[in-house]
């Protein structure tokens, strides 16, 4: 277990540092003016500009992160025999997450600077609506979306868990809420999450968790995830990144006058309109994400720690949820107990080893 987690802790960070230090590469080798100078003398249409400017720098993302990914994320998992996949299904389906990834990624930079060419006064607050209204969107309607076409998600097929699950829905005040189970056929990890927002939301369980744990087991699992809707906790986090979203372009607005002229000359990038400034976008990106991610973590494991709680509370039942907590350690081979730096900054849920204890605690009667 340790020396799984431990591969995927390096992974993780491994992964993070070369997407910032492919976006800088492309920055500071000149390609990123070089393929902007490109791109404008096919296309006087902004829209278009930054559309193919787009498209180039995701592919190029895209082919030099795949072989670490590979390395990183695959061969760890067929090693420690946590997935039957091979290696044309895992490119696959790599390859399909990316043209993913393309129909939602281009029209949005593409409008976007459209807005910064068009409304240099204004494009901070146009540009903030876009993202946050894009991404509240998704998170609301993706739900009924994959459930309608995914051939994926399937609906729970275990009475004697169904009607466990029943009950836990009345208690919370849930009722006529859905869980739905998730066909991963080539994965032997245990997982399960809650998704969406309000009416939108779903409980969704791997098949493996179907297949693997018990009835009281399911309950407490299913208990925990509804916690996170009855707490709000899904709620709160699609209005702090719809927040967030919002703000980061009408801060940018504000501080790129002074950030630009700072800017190697070689990068190209004279105005907020420039092409290579999507290059420095993603760079910006990438590198916020990474350094934030323990203050994201440490709020992330609040709400863990809180959902547990009221799962407990729900089901009156500690010790099916510490079993089920030792088996999805087991089944995905994570550190019970991995080193506090690790969970500090790494890690979105508290330790395992402490989510038993607290919840067998718990479970302790008070001594006189």
């Amino acid at each position: 277990m340790r020396d799984y987690t431990l591969l995927s802790i390096i992974s993780l960070v491994t992964v993070s540092l070369w997407q910032i230090g492919l976006a800088l590469v492309f920055l500071q080798s000149g390609l990123a003016a070089h393929l902007a100078r490109l791109v404008e003398k096919d296309s006087q249409m902004q829209f278009v500009r930054a559309a193919t400017y787009v498209l180039f720098v995701l592919v190029y993302l895209f082919l030099l992160s795949l072989p670490l990914k590979v390395l990183l994320e695959f061969c760890p998992e067929k090693a420690f025999a946590l997935s039957s996949d091979t290696a044309f299904s895992y490119m696959v389906t790599k390859v399909l997450d990316f043209f993913g990834i393309l129909m939602h990624t281009i029209p949005i930079f593409a409008v976007s600077m459209v807005f910064v060419k068009s409304f240099p006064r204004h494009w901070g607050l146009l540009t903030g609506a876009l993202l946050a209204a894009v991404y509240a969107l998704q998170i609301i309607l993706m739900p009924y979306f994959l459930e309608d076409n995914s051939g994926y998600l399937k609906p729970l097929n275990r009475p004697d868990v169904q009607t466990r699950v029943d009950a836990i829905f009345k208690k919370a005040g849930l009722e006529g809420a859905k869980v739905l189970v998730e066909n991963v056929p080539q994965s032997k990890k245990l997982n399960a999450y809650a998704t969406g927002a309000g009416p939108s939301s779903r409980f969704v369980l791997y098949e493996t968790v179907v297949k693997t744990l018990s009835a009281d087991e399911i309950e407490s699992m299913i208990a925990h995830e509804i916690s996170h809707i009855k707490l709000n906790h899904l709620g709160l986090n699609l209005f702090f990144c719809s927040a967030f979203l919002f703000l980061a372009p009408v801060i940018a607005q504000y501080v790129a006058p002074y950030v630009i002229p700072r800017l190697p000359a070689k990068w190209e990038i004279k105005e907020v309109y420039d092409l290579p400034t999507i290059a420095l976008v993603f760079l910006a990106v990438f590198s916020f994400k990474f350094m934030t991610l323990p203050v994201e973590n440490y709020f992330s494991r609040q709400f863990e720690r809180q959902a547990d709680q009221q799962a407990l509370a729900l089901t009156g039942d500690p010790e099916a949820f510490a079993r089920q907590l030792s088996s999805f350690a087991r089944a995905n081979l994570d550190d019970m107990d991995p080193p506090a730096w690790a969970v500090i900054t790494l890690y979105s849920h508290p330790s395992v080893k402490e989510r038993i204890e607290t919840a067998l605690k718990g479970a302790q009667p008070a001594l006189p």
